[in-house]
């Protein structure tokens, strides 16, 4: 019996162990409150990269639909409704950050706010791409001393929305951020514009996005659906809590079709009322 109870508690052990070494990532949004104990703001089906641009413009898309319910859950997130400023990050690149900033952006513009989109990821800027300007000159300017940011904002076509972007590509972006500039810009930028959303560096290996989490209201956390384990997403999580950031919950990106049907089996709910009506016999 000794022997027996050993034996079981060794490949208890064991199996535990292995299971933390194959550890995954979200497979569906069910697992967001279960195992990060984090509110679920929302899931985005998966598309690809160069049609999200196009299926943001078109208000009626699955894509514009889960982002305008992120934005109506957002609006609980305080006593006041929408944050005024918030920031988007993930735990590394290509999660889908920069797409879900352009898309709140975009979807707050749509009900009449004045909307700014601030680029402050500086090593790897690309809301200048997205929306067709310039990043000439930029968010970096003004935190190396240039105090004229008026002059830096730039007007897109989209319905709302100004950009500032990133700007030139400084030697050190965290000792930009490390200064009071940046709660200094935020602060008189929220005396022209209804909302702030501002792009940030992802959080893995970096010191940008616990920076410019003192900046705003909170922050937006994406996590892309079978992407970084489980207790990576934990680890950037804690270095946001480390710092005291507010953040008002998850976003699940690139959810595959086969993943959304959890639950009840509704699947997304996008795209109820497209099909036109059948005749009855």
């Amino acid at each position: 019996l000794a022997l027996a109870l050993l034996a079981g508690l060794a490949i208890t052990a064991l199996t535990t162990l292995g299971l933390d070494q194959i550890d995954e990532g979200l497979r569906d949004p069910g697992q967001v409150n279960r195992l990060l104990h984090m509110p679920l703001l929302g899931s985005v089906p998966d598309v690809e990269d160069n049609e999200a641009l196009d299926l943001l413009r078109d208000a009626k898309s699955p894509l514009s639909e889960a982002y305008l319910s992120i934005r109506s859950n957002l609006a609980f997130s305080t006593d006041h409704g929408m944050p005024r400023a918030l920031m988007v990050t993930s735990t590394r690149p290509a999660e889908g950050k920069s797409t879900t900033s352009l898309a709140l952006a975009t979807v707050l513009g749509r009900t009449g706010r004045n909307v700014l989109l601030l680029d402050a990821d500086m090593r790897s800027p690309s809301m200048h791409q997205f929306t067709g300007l310039t990043n000439r000159e930029g968010l970096s300017n003004f935190l190396a001393g240039n105090d004229e940011w008026k002059r830096l904002i730039q007007q897109t076509s989209i319905k709302g929305m100004s950009l500032l972007p990133a700007g030139p590509t400084p030697p050190s972006a965290a000792e930009l951020l490390s200064s009071d500039r940046m709660q200094n810009l935020v602060r008189q930028l929220l005396e022209h514009f209804d909302h702030i959303i501002i792009d940030s560096p992802p959080i893995l290996g970096l010191a940008d996005a616990p920076l410019l989490s003192r900046a705003v209201e909170g922050c937006v956390f994406v996590a892309e659906s079978e992407g970084v384990a489980v207790r990576g997403i934990r680890a950037s999580l804690g270095r946001l809590h480390a710092v005291h950031a507010h953040v008002f919950g998850v976003v699940l990106t690139k959810l595959k079709q086969r993943q959304a049907g959890y639950g009840y089996g509704y699947g997304y709910g996008y795209g109820y009322g497209d099909e036109e009506p059948k005749a009855v016999a």
